[in-house]
């Protein structure tokens, strides 16, 4: 079943562009068999050889991916006793483990809010971080400003390396099941790095 959506899925990007892309992303954000793994690489490719823009189809996914990750986060504002009982009753309609729930919670316990934006390059972790920011009662700013920016960097990275290898998009999903942690390392580092540079530069102004 989950093959039969993913080819559903790419084939309405190939064929809707934007509307498909959007659709897919919202999916995405809350049933975890979906990977974007292999919906953004696809949308970068089909922008690469038709007249989408790779921009506006990686604006399109990171929103998308946000609007689909606030059902969640509105259900986590109830409590997590709802939020069990949820999930004991739905979760398998959505491919939720119990432990990936709980490893949501760990790490966001750990961590603290800033989870939210890095969560957002973490396979499954993204699915379900929404749980406890909700139940913290995390600031509806916050979420949705640290939601945003991660789902757009994970767009921005898996869309271009679509677009860029063209023909052979199936190679990013590859090398990031093989070099996930790696992946993730730089991704983070790169993140911030940059905000460091920014926090250098205002401080050289002044």
């Amino acid at each position: 079943m989950i093959e039969n959506i993913v080819v559903w899925l790419t084939s309405l990007i190939e064929s809707s562009g934007y509307f498909g892309v959007g659709l897919a992303m919202f999916i995405e954000s809350f049933f975890a068999p979906i990977p974007s793994e292999l919906i953004l690489p696809f949308a970068g490719f089909v922008a690469s050889r038709t007249d989408q823009v790779l921009v506006i189809s990686i604006l399109v996914a990171s929103v998308c991916a946000y609007l689909g990750s606030l059902p969640f986060y509105f259900l986590g504002i109830w409590g997590e006793d709802f939020v069990n009982r949820f999930l004991k009753r739905y979760g398998k309609y959505f491919f939720i483990e119990e432990s990936d729930v709980k490893k949501g919670f760990e790490v966001f316990e750990r961590y603290g809010s800033g989870i939210i934006f890095f969560g957002r390059l973490i396979p499954i972790i993204r699915t379900v971080i929404s749980f406890p920011a909700g139940v913290a009662k995390t600031s509806f700013l916050k979420f949705s400003v640290y939601t945003l920016l991660g789902s757009a960097i994970w767009s921005t990275l898996l869309a271009t390396a679509g677009y860029l290898l063209g023909e052979q998009w199936e190679l990013v999903g590859v090398w990031l099941s093989q070099y996930e942690n790696v992946v993730i390392f730089c991704g983070v580092a790169t993140v911030v790095g940059y905000v460091v540079f920014l926090i250098a530069r205002r401080s050289r102004k002044k």
